[in-house]
């Protein structure tokens, strides 16, 4: 059985050696074609079109300001310690770019002279059930990181569930608030995610932002005000 051992705060997001702040409002970056409800405001992720090119952003070493380091959900997991961002860092970012970058399937990053493997949570590569217009069950196969770890469907001792406001089918002010998505921030945000699916050789696959289990499509060359870069660390020895 793995374990959840808490946030924990480490690193930065720099573009051209400048740090960028930890966002606050971790949802989609531009209202003018989605907004989940009136009163929301944009959300504040940094834009990856500000500088289309992944060698302009990097991870680094943790800022002194506290507003400015990011956090990662901390877990051992089958004899393994990873960190998974606790949100979304970048926004309209393709997959392709991710790929070009090699941050899909990993490569190393160095954090306060650690050195870790940086990539995508796996997410499942069809939809739960096979309706294409239902991706609230969940993904498939079941054992994809997103499920066991961000739906806690999987046996990670004290982690915590999702609740009942955030599985169902309504994206309302209550999901935003809920404790879960406090922990998760996948209210309003797509991530990323290893998997092409199946079905579709163009398309890739991703979760969040309507429930904490939602399943969900994106071409993967794709960039979106909605959809973005939440990235995993394992250490490396």
């Amino acid at each position: 059985m793995g374990e959840f051992q808490g946030v924990v705060r480490l690193g930065g997001l720099y573009l051209r050696k400048s740090v960028m702040p930890r966002p606050l409002r971790p949802w989609l970056i531009d209202l003018s074609v989605l907004r989940p409800f009136e009163g929301l405001v944009p959300g504040d992720v940094a834009d990856f079109e500000a500088a289309p090119d992944m060698a302009a952003w990097q991870l680094g070493d943790t800022p002194v300001d506290s507003a400015n380091q990011l956090q990662w959900i901390r877990l051992s997991d089958q004899g393994r310690t990873l960190l998974i961002s606790d949100r979304v860092l970048l926004m309209r970012i393709s997959w392709d770019d991710l790929q070009e970058a090699g941050y899909v399937d990993g490569r190393p990053v160095t954090i306060d002279g650690q050195r870790y493997r940086c990539r995508l949570l796996t997410g499942g590569s069809r939809y739960r059930g096979g309706d294409e217009s239902d991706g609230y069950p969940g993904g498939w196969p079941l054992d994809n990181e997103w499920d066991r770890f961000v739906a806690a469907e999987g046996p990670i001792r004290d982690l915590p569930a999702p609740g009942a406001t955030d599985l169902d089918d309504r994206l309302d002010p209550a999901d935003q608030a809920s404790a879960h998505n406090a922990l998760w921030n996948w209210f309003g945000a797509v991530s990323w995610t290893q998997e092409p699916y199946e079905l579709r050789g163009s398309a890739r696959c991703c979760r969040g932002y309507r429930s904490a289990r939602y399943f969900y499509l994106n071409t993967r060359s794709h960039r979106h005000e909605d959809i973005g870069w939440r990235p995993v660390l394992e250490p490396l020895t």
